[in-house]
């Protein structure tokens, strides 16, 4: 069974809006690689372990995805399955955040806006971070 904290985390509307805005940005990260032809170079000359690794990610944010669309209920059944999903709803966590902080200071530099907590320091996000970290299972 899934720690109980984990699963509080998939309980309230914003926490799950974070999730699924997390998943969604990694999902879109990796699909442009196929729309530049840089990405595209990069990706043919990947070894073959590497793409098959890479498109499984892929597969996987997918199917992450179309979890956290699903009622409630299922959502905690399907999480509760095993851990890896859980693994990556924290790396895209980290990968949302860490873009997020880069972006909101690139504004701040570009056209002198404030750093706004909504973007780089969201609450909802760190608090998801937080939680996902104290139970990352290394195995």
């Amino acid at each position: 069974m899934i720690n109980p904290e984990l699963m509080r985390l998939l309980e309230t509307s914003d926490v799950l809006d974070v999730l699924g805005d997390a998943v969604s940005y990694q999902l879109q990260k990796i699909h442009n690689v196929q729309r530049t032809n840089e990405g595209r170079d990069w990706y043919d000359e990947l070894p073959k372990i590497v793409k098959g690794k890479f498109d499984s990610y892929r597969e996987d944010y997918e199917h992450l995805s179309r979890i956290l669309k699903l009622e409630p209920e299922q959502i905690k059944t399907e999480m509760n399955k095993g851990y890896y999903y859980w693994r990556l709803l924290r790396s895209a966590c980290h990968t949302y955040r860490n873009d997020l902080i880069e972006y909101d200071q690139q504004l701040s530099q570009e056209f002198n806006l404030q750093v706004t907590e909504a973007i780089s320091d969201n609450a909802v996000l760190n608090d998801c971070i937080e939680v996902l970290d104290q139970h990352a299972i290394e195995k």
